[in-house]
C-alpha cells in the first residue's frame, strides 16, 4: 500500500512539475499587456525567406527555438499582432513575424476581409494612388522615383492599423516603439530610415498637408532614400491613417 501511495504522490509531483513548466511556456507566448492571442482564418502559411527565427514570444526580444525555410507550409493555431503562432514539424509550439509569409489555405475559403489580406503581397488602388503621388512630386523635383519595397509595405500596414486600434497618433508606437525598433524587429535591412504619419479624410488632402510641411516634405522629397512602404487604414477619428516609410539600401 505505501509502495502504491508513493509512486502515486512521485506520478502527482512529476504531472505538477509538467503543468507548472507548461504553464510558464504559455505565459511566454500568450501573457502581455499589449498582445493578444487571437483566432485567423488563415489555416497554413508559407515561408518566403531562408532562416527565419521561431520565437517564444512576438518579438526579436524573445528567444529563439528554431528556423524555417522558404517554401516550408506551417499550421496556424492563431495571432499575437503580426506575428503567428505556428506548430512546428517537431510538435513544438512557436511564434513567427509574418513579413516573410504568406497565406497557403484558409479554414474559411470564401472569407476574404481586410484583415486577412493586410500581408498581400498586392498594392492596394489607394496605395499606389498615393505612391504615385509622391513619385510625382519627385519628378517635378527632379527627382527619381521611389522604389516600393513589399516588405517595408508590410511593416507600414501595421504601423497605420496600429495607431487605429490603439488610439494615439505618434512615431513611437506603444506596442512596437520607434520607427526604427519596429524595422528592425521586422527583419528590414536599411542605412537609414525615416517615417511620416497622417491623419485625414482622403489621399489628395493629405498628400497636400504632408507637402506643406517642412519635415514631412522632406522625407518625400529626400535624395537620401531610394525604396518606400506606405500603410493606409480607415479611422473613425481621421477618416484614414497614412504611414510612409522610407529607406536607403
Amino acid at each position: 500500500m505505501r509502495k502504491i501511495m508513493t509512486k502515486g504522490r512521485v506520478v502527482l509531483i512529476i504531472t505538477f512539475i509538467f503543468i507548472i513548466s507548461s504553464l510558464l511556456f504559455r505565459v511566454d507566448i500568450f501573457a502581455s499587456r499589449t498582445n493578444i492571442f487571437k483566432w485567423t482564418n488563415i489555416k497554413q502559411i508559407e515561408i518566403t525567406t531562408n532562416n527565419l527565427n521561431v520565437r517564444t514570444g512576438p518579438s526579436t526580444s524573445y528567444k529563439k527555438i528554431g528556423t524555417v525555410s522558404s517554401g516550408d507550409v506551417l499550421d496556424v493555431l492563431g495571432m499575437i499582432g503580426s506575428w503567428y503562432v505556428i506548430h512546428m514539424e517537431n510538435g513544438s509550439i512557436g511564434v513567427i513575424s509574418s513579413t516573410y509569409t504568406k497565406a497557403s489555405s484558409y479554414y474559411n475559403p470564401a472569407y476574404t476581409s481586410e484583415k486577412e489580406d493586410k500581408y498581400s503581397n498586392n498594392l492596394s488602388a489607394e496605395e499606389t494612388l498615393m505612391i504615385n503621388l509622391i513619385n510625382s512630386e519627385r519628378k517635378k523635383a527632379g527627382l527619381p522615383d521611389y522604389k516600393i519595397d513589399m516588405e517595408l509595405m508590410k511593416v507600414a500596414r501595421i504601423k497605420s492599423r496600429d495607431i487605429s486600434n490603439n488610439k494615439y497618433f505618434s512615431h513611437n508606437s506603444p506596442i512596437y516603439g520607434s520607427p526604427f525598433k519596429m524595422l528592425k524587429d521586422f527583419s528590414i535591412d536599411y542605412n537609414m530610415a525615416g517615417e511620416n504619419i497622417a491623419g485625414n479624410s482622403t489621399i489628395e488632402s493629405a498628400m497636400n498637408s504632408l507637402m506643406n510641411s517642412p519635415s514631412h516634405n522632406i522625407n518625400i522629397l529626400s535624395t537620401d532614400y531610394n525604396y518606400i512602404g506606405i500603410g493606409i487604414t480607415n479611422d473613425p477619428r481621421y477618416g484614414k491613417v497614412f504611414t510612409q516609410l522610407f529607406v536607403q539600401k
